[in-house]
């Protein structure tokens, strides 16, 4: 993937937070609630995971600079939808930003080579998903505008899916979570069927060398979700 280091800056800013400002943590958790199954693979979130320390060759001093990042960008979002009250517009605009300067934070402390590695690890593991949301990657494709619209079908037809599935769960938390699992795994097909051979190609080779994707957090077992 030929990105210099600003290019990788820009291309983390959407998403390196998006982990942290639902709840999450290190060491590869997800977010609380009801929070978005990507979120596990949000660089912010990936690098806080002891193999992706070592693949990417992090020091101790690295380490506790990362983590002092992610805190300080926990307590930034809290205070950020306090600060909004209930209004969507305004979280969002100070999210983006929490999320440009955090981007910037983590590219200082990671050598360029790391966050290049950060960078391929986050695209292969997300996998497809990632396309409907990472403007770099929709470029990297080059993604028309009808593949564009039907990706945006899919999300408010798994959008609606969720809310129903959510709706008859009735607060419980692991027929949720199966629904969410179960529909991200359809989300997924759906959106492999959109893109051309080309551009999964090229998707695969954007991810750099395998490593073996993380499991998702140990979940309590659950009714099963609506189908999407």
């Amino acid at each position: 993937m030929k990105l210099n280091k600003l290019a990788l800056i820009v291309a983390l800013a959407a998403l390196v937070c998006s982990a942290i400002a639902q709840g999450g943590g290190g060491g590869g958790r997800q977010g609380r609630g009801q929070g978005n199954r990507g979120n596990q693979f949000a660089p912010m979130t990936i690098a806080g995971r002891e193999e992706v320390q070592k693949e990417i060759g992090l020091t101790d001093d690295q380490k506790t600079k990362i983590t002092e990042l992610r805190t300080a960008t926990q307590q930034k979002s809290r205070d950020a939808r306090q600060a909004a009250n209930g209004d969507r517009q305004a979280q969002q605009e100070a999210m983006t930003k929490i999320n440009a300067e955090a981007a910037k934070a983590l590219a200082e402390i990671l050598k360029p080579e790391q966050l290049k590695r950060l960078r391929e690890l986050q695209i292969q593991w997300t996998g497809s998903m990632i396309v409907v949301s990472d403007k770099e990657v929709q470029k990297e494709l080059a993604i028309t505008e009808e593949q564009t619209a039907k990706f945006k079908e899919l999300q408010d037809k798994q959008r609606a899916v969720m809310q129903e599935a959510q709706q008859n769960a009735n607060g419980d938390r692991a027929a949720i979570t199966e629904a969410m699992t179960k529909n991200a795994k359809i989300m997924e097909e759906e959106i492999g069927k959109v893109l051309t051979d080309a551009q999964k190609t090229k998707l695969k080779e954007m991810g750099g060398k395998e490593m073996p994707k993380p499991a998702p957090a140990a979940r309590g077992g659950g009714r099963a979700g609506g189908g999407f």
